[in-house]
């Protein structure tokens, strides 16, 4: 287990996080597809984020926020230990 935390590092552990809260993030809007919105190569991006269900909206805000505090008590807690594991 020392050896796993020494060669843990911030790097390895963001690309992770970010991985799994992406993944949550497309199966989680998955289930709020709005079929009406029309597909076309000039869909202007604030003009879709408008047309987003309330609900959605919510979800991708609750979400955001986990991954902030994920984050940052991840990194707190990262660097706790590599000072432990160290002495």
């Amino acid at each position: 287990m020392k050896n796993f935390i020494r060669n843990w590092d911030m790097k390895k552990h963001i690309a992770t996080v970010t991985m799994f809260y992406s993944s949550v993030a497309l199966v989680g809007n998955a289930f709020f597809k709005k079929n009406d919105l029309k597909i076309s190569k000039h869909n202007c991006p604030m003009d879709v984020c408008k047309n987003i269900p309330k609900k959605q909206k919510i979800f991708n805000g609750i979400l955001l926020g986990c991954f902030v505090v994920d984050l940052a008590g991840s990194y707190c807690l990262l660097k706790g230990l590599k000072k432990v594991v160290r002495q």
